[in-house]
């Protein structure tokens, strides 16, 4: 039974919200005044992908959405019939998720407080399909997290990153806000070798729980140039791999050289884990 209007205001008083605006009533939303987030682009775009893998029906799909966050793309996963499991590290934003499950009581819908590197089939199973969004770049070692990922689904695998620039012209180029970026440096994992930039996330002391918009576990993360991205994604088991632009076309320079960002769809033509 969902939560009343007055138990949702009194829990909402005591979280801040920052990204995902989640219409719960006729009265009550979790980000007032800010759009409605089952309009986001990325959602619908991502809705296209599971249309085309999956067909026009994903009841009963198992789901991961890995770094939940606000939980918006797991619910509207779950609205449409999945089963869905989030994975959330941080503890205030864990509690968002948790008043979502709660009031969406009647949908298949999980959240485990986790650090995404820990994320497993032997934990947590082996999905239908994973949801990495806004969560790569992230991190210090993500060649190695993708071969990982790749066990854990069956079918696809969908991340939303940024990359990193390939060369000094491109580099030059960026917004300033990403610009804390080293040089090209690589890196090796089972035998293949990747290029990527290092970006300082914040200070080694800090304490990782309150910085919402950084990394959990790792002070510094590894940005894969774009190449080297494709190509990790395909080394974790993954047939097919292709660039997603319809929801962003719009926004293609800004995305592709000043604030370089990508939607990759990722399928296995043969099922089973990697």
């Amino acid at each position: 039974m969902p939560l009343s209007t007055e138990t949702l205001r009194k829990r909402l008083a005591g979280q801040k919200w920052t990204s995902h605006n989640i219409r719960l009533n006729d009265e009550i939303t979790t980000w007032p005044e800010h759009y409605d987030f089952f309009r986001d682009g990325r959602l619908k775009a991502i809705e296209r992908v599971f249309q085309l893998v999956f067909g026009s029906d994903i009841k009963g799909k198992r789901i991961a959405d890995l770094g939940s966050l606000e939980g918006g793309f797991a619910v509207a996963c779950a609205m449409r019939g999945a089963e869905v499991t989030g994975v959330e590290a941080r503890r205030v934003n864990l509690e968002k998720l948790l008043l979502l499950k709660d009031h969406f009581d009647d949908l298949a819908l999980e959240f485990a407080l986790a650090d995404v590197k820990d994320f497993t089939a032997e934990r947590f199973g082996v999905f239908d399909a994973v949801l990495a969004l806004g969560i790569l770049y992230h991190l210090d070692n993500p060649v190695q997290w993708l071969r990982q990922i790749g066990k854990t689904t069956n079918r696809l695998l969908v991340v939303d990153t940024h990359f990193a620039p390939a060369d000094e012209i491109a580099f030059k180029q960026i917004d300033p806000r990403i610009g804390a970026l080293s040089e090209i440096e690589q890196v090796e994992f089972a035998g293949a070798t990747y290029s990527g930039r290092w970006f300082k996330e914040y200070e080694p002391a800090t304490d990782p729980e309150h910085q919402l918009w950084a990394s959990f576990s790792n002070w510094r993360s590894f940005w894969l140039v774009k190449e080297s991205l494709l190509r990790a994604i395909r080394d974790a088991g993954f047939d097919l791999v292709f660039e997603q632009h319809d929801y962003s076309m719009d926004s293609y320079h800004r995305l592709s050289v000043e604030f370089p960002r990508i939607l990759i769809v990722a399928v296995k033509i043969e099922k089973g884990p990697a």
